[in-house]
């Protein structure tokens, strides 16, 4: 079981590199200057020797964009908003960037993690394929290097009392009639989540070209 748990870690770790690879090598041609570059980093949550099973039914508290939600009085978290990045041509479906606001209220260092502690679903059913998608990546990370932003996608732990602001690139299908992306606070120890439920009439577009 401890084998299992470092090969997790490391297989976490890896993807989470190759993502990192992945946007400093396709920055290289669109970044203005070498200082608006972002710093990423490799980072793998800790998986623990027995993680709840991802059959026990966890508790589901929905919202929409622009809510707050306060999660058991240790953990408030908030939908800002959703741009839909409206020239990423090519991609198969739409380029979504969530971005969330969450603070940690409690006593403990919260995991955070674009790849785990966040997934999408569409029509109702899980799909962590639009949450990992790497020309989502890609089109996300030129939207933020163009506009100007130094917003990440979220890679780095949660201390107490800190808040952090980043954002969940997504790939979703060129239509829908119910689409969502949950976030998963104590990801590998329960299966309660926080759904918010994504409306194409609050999205805000991104129209510029990245030529």
């Amino acid at each position: 079981m401890r084998f299992m748990r470092r090969s997790a870690a490391l297989l976490l770790c890896a993807v989470v590199l190759g993502s990192s690879l992945t946007f400093a090598s396709c920055d290289r041609g669109n970044t203005p200057n070498e200082n608006s570059k972002p710093v990423v980093t490799a980072y793998a949550p800790t998986v623990p020797a027995n993680p709840i099973d991802p059959s026990v039914k966890g508790e589901t508290t929905e919202a929409a964009i622009g809510d707050t939600v306060d999660y058991q009085k240790k953990i408030s978290v908030t939908l800002d908003k959703v741009v839909e990045i409206d020239t990423a041509g090519g991609t198969g479906g739409r380029v979504l960037c969530i971005e969330m606001t969450i603070a940690n209220h409690g006593d403990n260092t919260l995991d955070c993690n674009t790849l785990t502690h966040f997934i999408g679903a569409k029509e109702g059913k899980d799909d962590d394929a639009m949450t990992r998608s790497t020309t989502a990546s890609i089109f996300a990370r030129k939207y933020y290097t163009k506009t100007g932003s130094d917003l990440q996608s979220f890679n780095s732990p949660i201390k107490p009392g800190e808040t952090l602001k980043g954002y969940i690139y997504m790939l979703a299908p060129a239509s829908w009639k119910e689409l969502s992306i949950a976030y998963i606070p104590y990801k590998y120890y329960s299966n309660d989540k926080v759904l918010f439920t994504i409306e194409e009439s609050k999205l805000t577009h991104y129209t510029e070209s990245f030529d």
